[in-house]
């Protein structure tokens, strides 16, 4: 689980120690939260963090995060995240941010599918969820591209930033 998943254009490598200063920098950073939620304090920051260092099995609670770095340059351009959501019908929610520099080059799309071939292939989930706002349609797009199908959309789901938005949810059976 701690070796890195390739393609040609990306490699994902699990959150390490030295992953902070990205992290820290994408969960308060109001643009790049501006359809996940509000930007973060440091001290929450800090706690999600050592939270997702710790090690990870289909019982854990926690998100198991890679960064997204592009093979070429080793560049950090976001993040992926799984967290397992159902046991008995072996279920994952994904989630992922991608920083403003990297977006619009189908790499999220490109991560998204490499972690849905690695959870199904080593943990053997069995189903993928995915959730964003209804008004964020770069995230909907992107996941659409990766083969996951619109099952409902919830007005009025979430709160953001003090607004009420829509939320889409996504799946993928494999």
């Amino acid at each position: 689980m701690n070796s890195p998943i390739h393609s040609t254009r990306l490699t994902l490598t699990k959150l390490a120690l030295d992953d902070w200063e990205l992290i820290r920098s994408i969960y308060s950073d109001p643009e790049l939260m501006k359809h996940i939620g509000a930007p973060m304090q440091e001290e929450e920051i800090r706690t999600n963090f050592e939270k997702e260092l710790a090690p990870w099995s289909l019982a854990s609670t926690h998100w198991l995060t890679w960064i997204i770095r592009e093979t070429a340059s080793g560049n950090a351009a976001g993040l992926i995240s799984i967290c397992t959501r159902n046991r008995e019908k072996l279920t994952a929610e994904i989630g992922f941010i991608l920083l403003e520099a990297y977006k619009g080059k189908g790499y999220a799309t490109e991560a998204i599918k490499l972690v849905i071939d690695f959870a199904t292939e080593a943990f053997g989930f069995e189903t993928f969820t995915a959730i964003c706002s209804e008004e964020h349609a770069a995230s909907r797009r992107v996941l659409e591209k990766a083969g996951m199908h619109l099952d409902k959309i919830v007005p009025d789901n979430t709160q953001i930033n003090g607004k009420m938005v829509s939320d889409c949810f996504y799946s993928l059976e494999r």
